[in-house]
C-alpha cells in the first residue's frame, strides 16, 4: 500500500511539474501580434497588364487609419468616417511583387484577417483569374465569405472613389453586396467559397457582381482643395468562361439571371412595362423558378417555369379593378419572359452557362451528360429552352381608381 501511494505520489508531483512550466513558459498565444503593430486591411484589389511584352501587377489596398491619426477634427466624427481608409500601391513583375511593394511603404504588418474581400481589374480577370485565386485560396487569411467583385476598367481606381455616407468605402460595399445586391435586383451576391465552387466546376460557369466608376452628380460633388467628383456603382454582372472573364450583363439581363437561377423573396425589384403606351412599374417581391432538362431522340432541351408576384404602387392613369389586372398580369409575364429570353441568347453568345442548365442535367441525368464529355457547353448553346412565365399582382395600393384631382376654377 505505501509503495503505491509513493507511486502515485511521484506521479502527482510529476503531473504538476509538467502543468507548471506550461504556465511559465507558455502563457498567452505563442504567435500573439500586438494592435499596434498591424496594419488592418479592409479591400484589395489586383490590376494586371503588359506594357513591352513585361508583365506588370498592381495591387492596392485600403489601410484603416488608426484613430489617433485623424486629428482632433476627425476625432469628434464617426469612428467610420470616409476619410479613414488610405490607399497604398505597389507594382511589380508578379503578383506577389506588387503586393511587398506596398507592404513595404507600410511602417506595421498588414493584417487580413478583418478585410472584406477583394476588387479584380479587368484585364487581370481577363487574363490572370486562376493564379489569383489559387493565391487568394492558399492565403491563411482569406476567409470564405469574403467578397469577389470585378471592375470595369482598372481596379486601382474604384479604391480612390472612397466611401460616402460617413462610412467606410469596404463597409458600403460589403453591406451591399451582403444586403442589396440580389434584393434589388442590381447585382448578385458573391463570395469566396462559392465563386470557388463554380470556377472549378464542371457543368457550369461563374459570374461576379460588376462594379464601375461613374460620375458624382452635381448636388453630391465635394467642394474643397481634393473635392470628390467620381463614385462608383455596384451594377451588373461580369461572366467567367474556363477562368477568363469573357463578357458582362447589363443591368435587364442580370435580372433575367436572378429569375432564371436564383428564389427571390426580399424584393422588391422594380420592372418598367408598358401597356397600350402607359408605362408603370412592377414590384416584383417574390419569385420561384424550375429548370426541368428534356432528353428525347439525343436531343436537349430545357422547360423553364418562373412564378412571380409583386405590386403596382401607381397608375399613371391605369384602372386597376379585378378585370384590369387580369389584363395586366399577362402583359407583365410576357415583359419578364422577354428578359429571361434575352439572358439566356446572351449566355448562349458568351458559349458560358452561368445559369447552371447543365448542372441540372448533370444531376437529373448523369449519363446524358457524361456522354457529352467538355462538349457540354456546346450541348447548352444547341439546347432549345422554353420559358413561360406568370406573374400575378398581390397589391395595387389603397387607390382602385386614378385620383381625379378637381379642375380650376373658371
Amino acid at each position: 500500500m505505501k509503495k503505491l501511494l509513493k507511486k502515485l505520489r511521484f506521479r502527482y508531483i510529476g503531473t504538476f511539474s509538467i502543468l507548471l512550466s506550461l504556465l511559465l513558459f507558455c502563457s498567452g498565444c505563442w504567435s500573439n501580434k500586438e494592435v499596434e503593430t498591424l496594419a488592418f486591411v479592409t479591400l484589395s484589389s489586383y490590376d494586371y497588364t503588359q506594357i513591352n511584352g513585361q508583365d506588370v501587377w498592381t495591387a492596392a489596398t485600403l489601410i484603416l487609419k488608426p484613430q489617433g491619426s485623424q486629428g482632433q477634427d476627425e476625432g469628434k466624427k464617426s469612428s467610420l468616417s470616409s476619410n479613414t481608409e488610405q490607399l497604398f500601391t505597389g507594382q511589380g513583375v508578379t503578383m506577389q511583387d506588387a503586393i511587398r511593394n506596398y507592404s513595404a511603404k507600410l511602417s506595421t504588418v498588414p493584417f487580413y484577417g478583418y478585410a472584406t474581400g477583394i476588387i479584380l481589374g479587368e484585364e487581370a480577370a481577363k487574363e490572370k483569374l486562376p493564379e489569383i485565386i489559387e493565391h487568394r485560396s492558399r492565403f491563411p487569411q482569406t476567409r470564405p465569405r469574403d467578397i469577389l467583385l470585378v471592375a470595369k476598367g482598372e481596379a486601382k481606381e474604384i479604391l480612390k472613389t472612397r466611401g460616402t455616407m460617413d462610412q467606410l468605402f469596404s463597409a458600403e460595399v460589403s453591406q451591399f453586396i451582403d444586403l442589396k445586391a440580389t434584393n434589388t435586383g442590381k447585382s448578385y451576391s458573391m463570395y469566396f467559397y462559392k465563386f470557388v465552387s463554380w470556377l472549378t466546376s464542371d457543368d457550369r460557369d461563374a459570374v461576379l457582381p460588376q462594379i464601375k466608376i461613374i460620375p458624382l452628380e452635381s448636388d453630391n460633388k465635394e467642394s474643397g482643395d481634393n473635392p470628390k467628383t467620381e463614385g462608383s456603382i455596384i451594377e451588373g454582372l461580369g461572366v467567367f468562361q474556363s477562368g477568363h472573364l469573357v463578357g458582362w450583363l447589363d443591368q435587364e439581363q442580370t435580372i433575367g439571371f436572378l429569375l432564371l437561377t436564383q428564389k427571390i423573396n426580399k424584393g422588391p425589384i422594380s420592372i418598367p412595362v408598358q401597356k397600350d403606351g402607359t408605362m408603370f412599374n412592377y414590384f416584383l417581391s417574390s419569385s420561384t423558378y424550375k429548370v426541368k432538362p428534356v432528353v428525347s431522340n439525343e436531343e436537349i432541351s430545357y422547360q423553364v417555369t418562373i412564378q412571380t408576384k409583386g405590386e403596382i404602387d401607381e397608375n399613371n392613369g391605369l384602372r386597376l379593378t379585378k378585370e384590369d389586372i387580369e389584363q395586366l398580369e399577362p402583359v407583365i409575364s410576357e415583359k419578364l419572359k422577354k428578359i429571361a429570353t434575352a439572358t439566356v441568347k446572351q449566355a448562349k453568345t458568351y458559349k458560358a452557362d452561368f445559369l447552371g442548365f447543365s448542372e441540372k442535367l448533370h444531376h437529373k441525368d448523369p449519363k446524358t451528360f457524361h456522354a457529352l464529355g467538355s462538349e457540354w457547353r456546346e450541348a447548352f448553346v444547341n439546347a432549345n429552352v422554353e420559358i413561360n412565365v406568370k406573374a400575378k399582382i398581390i397589391s395595387t395600393g389603397r387607390l382602385k381608381e386614378e385620383l381625379e384631382v378637381n379642375p380650376p376654377n373658371e
